[in-house]
């Protein structure tokens, strides 16, 4: 497998360790002092995690754009899907089944930055839990990079 495609993978699993770090610290900032969650602290922490999932898309996405094309962006960007179908449908049977390993929320990071989607569509549809339909716009997310791709290997 050529290296250059995991520079992308790699870029979202940093991403995602970034994010589960940014989660801890927003709520042990906004848990001090009291002894119950709020609708507030929750949307406080979902618009944090949203900005710096944006941010962090954003930056990826930059920083590859110089080294990628847009077959590259395609086919890394497919690994990243294909990875986020496989975890999905493990955790989809895991749930079915009673269980749920916390494997599953560790093998999430990668594509960590992606997850928000599936939160920002559950928030606007005033849904009292999360579909599994959600969490299809998150799977092929990673296709979004191609807004920074280049048409071809020689432009600049």
């Amino acid at each position: 497998m050529n290296k250059e495609l995991l520079k992308l993978p790699l870029c979202t699993l940093a991403a995602g360790i970034i994010l589960r770090t940014a989660d801890y610290i927003t709520v042990r900032l906004l848990i001090r002092g009291t002894t119950e969650w709020t609708l507030e602290m929750g949307t406080t922490a979902f618009y944090v995690r949203l900005f710096l999932s944006v941010s962090l898309f954003a930056g990826i996405g930059l920083l590859l754009r110089k080294r990628y094309s847009r077959i590259t962006f395609i086919k890394s960007a497919t690994l990243l899907m294909l990875y986020s179908v496989v975890i999905f449908a493990i955790e989809q049977v895991t749930q079915h089944f009673g269980s749920y390993s916390m494997i599953i929320y560790y093998l999430y990071i990668p594509v960590d930055m992606f997850t928000v989607i599936t939160s920002f569509l559950a928030r606007i549809s005033d849904a009292g839990s999360i579909n599994w339909l959600y969490a299809i716009p998150s799977l092929f997310a990673p296709y979004l990079f191609l807004l920074f791709s280049k048409k071809s290997a020689s432009q600049n």
